[in-house]
């Protein structure tokens, strides 16, 4: 084992104070309120930004850290982690079991953060791309449409107050790092709200429906500051929705399925207007 682990006495309670409140975190039960979050895996907490007070604590299984010393790569992430000032719990395996939210854990975590990604006013006022995402329910399309966003450029990624949180931790491990390098916004105010905010900032916004009569490849994205809006899974947008975008577009299907998955659907959407 790594000196520096075998200098950290190991947790074998799962009643020690910062255990448990790290397993609250875990669970969705704090998080809301909380400024932090908890982020379990090696490539998403390789994705956490190391800088000074982004990491609060980084929880690893005795497995973990007896495999230190043989992984070069394990190394500079501890190197680069405990550069940030945080905090270094050993626990046992069955401890960290505990924490983790996934079938095989990989015996590494953190309590790190949340992001501020400042006023959504002024991210509006300069972004070319936005997504915006109307009453998302599955954490697994949420995570991917944020994912896909980041990977096609976009500015911002809006979500109306009911979509499923972004610190869900599907959602996290679906982004596998996304969160990390773009803004992502909870809007609370509504969708017409929204769509005001949006148009006031000069960006024009496009809804997904399937029902439209334009396809999106005649949209005429090109040049223009867009915002594509993409409706909850079962029942695509809603009223307010439809009624506020200032052009209602399709995917044009030569195949027999009805839709696509949301996530699909704002992917093919997001290319689209990504120019590329």
């Amino acid at each position: 084992m790594d000196k520096f682990f075998a200098d950290i006495k190991c947790v074998s309670s799962i009643s020690d104070e910062r255990i448990a409140f790290i397993r609250k975190l875990s669970s969705g039960k704090v998080y809301s309120e909380s400024d932090r979050f908890f982020l379990e895996g090696e490539r998403a907490v390789s994705e956490i930004p190391h800088r000074k007070g982004a990491v609060k604590t980084v929880i690893v299984s005795n497995s973990f850290a007896e495999d230190v010393d043989g992984s070069g790569q394990r190394r500079e992430l501890i190197k680069s982690l405990r550069e940030t000032g945080a905090a270094f719990i050993r626990v046992t395996d069955k401890i960290f079991s505990a924490l983790s939210k996934t079938v095989t854990p990989q015996g590494i975590a953190a309590v790190v953060m949340k992001p501020d990604f400042g006023k959504l006013e002024q991210k509006l006022s300069e972004a070319r791309r936005v997504l915006v995402l109307e009453n998302i329910q599955d954490p697994g399309n949420l995570g991917t449409c944020i994912r896909t966003a980041d990977a096609f450029g976009f500015d911002a990624v809006v979500l109306t107050d009911n979509c499923v949180d972004v610190f869900n931790q599907k959602v996290l491990r679906s982004t596998v790092g996304s969160l990390f390098h773009l803004p992502v916004y909870k809007f609370q105010q509504g969708t017409f709200r929204l769509s005001v905010l949006i148009k006031e900032s000069g960006i024009k916004l496009f809804g997904a429906d399937p029902r439209a009569g334009i396809d999106s490849r005649s949209a005429g994205f090109s040049g223009e500051r867009c915002a594509v809006i993409i409706g909850n899974e079962a029942n695509g947008l809603t009223d307010v929705a439809r009624t506020v975008s200032d052009c209602l577009v399709k995917i044009d299907m030569a195949g027999n399925a009805e839709s696509l998955n949301a996530a699909v659907a704002a992917a093919v959407l997001m290319y689209e207007l990504s120019g590329k």
